[in-house]
């Protein structure tokens, strides 16, 4: 199924605030989404978006996921930025996640060219964030871009994510954990196994491109029906999920705008 027709069934089941009766799912709606950015932040993140936009140069990259629908391993930085990179809604929507739940320990599985990067970075100055990359060449443009504006509370990995997931050291917990990368069901759900010890009760679980394929749209559905997971957001492009085991299980599948300026 085509975008349109994946939107078109997804807001025939959305809803909107004054139909959600859950007041953590409510005040997420009506407070944690309407944070905005600052006049700076918008400049800061305009700039970097325009870096990429212009930018010819072609890098090979090490795909270690189900690699691109549209490009090849061989790929112009301002192509990866049109594909990979996140956009509109859901960049903000990592910047508010982090901004309003206070998070101070920040996982990214994928950091691409690091949109998503300066969005978590910069929604809570305590937070540290780790980024992952098994591609060094796409990590590297991100650093070196990140560090010019000034980023000081992210630590740059070049790994494979099963890699890097079995090195932490067990004490470790972090309060968000962002999987945009691989885009494979099967994958994701075992990192989700592998990250379990590492998340605590309020761990914010955001996952990329959930209608991606068939295979990752099931691998959701799945998600959405484990026990484990107490409260699960559907947002088209993204899904959020918590443990939160002291409250009864429950789904939602959020009404929000600028849905699909946010896909491409």
């Amino acid at each position: 199924m085509n975008l349109i027709g994946k939107y078109i069934k997804y807001k025939l089941k959305s809803k909107g605030k004054h139909q959600i009766h859950s007041p953590f799912v409510f005040e997420f709606v009506t407070k944690c989404l309407k944070i905005k950015k600052n006049d700076s932040l918008k400049l800061q993140e305009k700039q970097l978006k325009s870096i990429y936009k212009k930018n010819q140069t072609s890098i090979e990259i090490a795909d270690f996921g189900v690699g691109s629908k549209k490009l090849t391993n061989k790929r112009r930085i301002s192509s990866i930025y049109k594909t990979a990179a996140s956009k509109g809604i859901y960049a903000d929507l990592l910047f508010q996640l982090v901004s309003y739940y206070k998070c101070k320990n920040g996982l990214e599985l994928g950091t691409s060219l690091g949109i998503g990067t300066f969005n978590l970075s910069k929604g809570n100055d305590f937070c540290e964030v780790i980024t992952i990359d098994a591609c060094k060449n796409t990590q590297e443009i991100a650093q070196k871009n990140l560090n010019k504006i000034g980023l000081n509370n992210v630590t740059f990995i070049n790994s494979e994510f099963k890699n890097y997931i079995k090195a932490i050291d067990k004490e470790t917990k972090f309060d968000l954990i962002f999987v945009d990368g691989h885009h494979d069901g099967v994958a994701l759900k075992s990192y989700l196994n592998l990250l379990d010890e590492f998340s605590h009760d309020e761990t914010i679980f955001i996952l990329d491109d959930i209608r991606w394929s068939e295979g990752m749209f099931a691998a959701w559905n799945e998600i959405i029906e484990n026990k484990k997971y107490n409260l699960t957001l559907d947002l088209f492009r993204m899904g959020i999920i918590w443990k939160r085991q002291h409250q009864a299980k429950e789904h939602f599948v959020i009404k929000i705008k600028g849905i699909l300026k946010g896909m491409i």
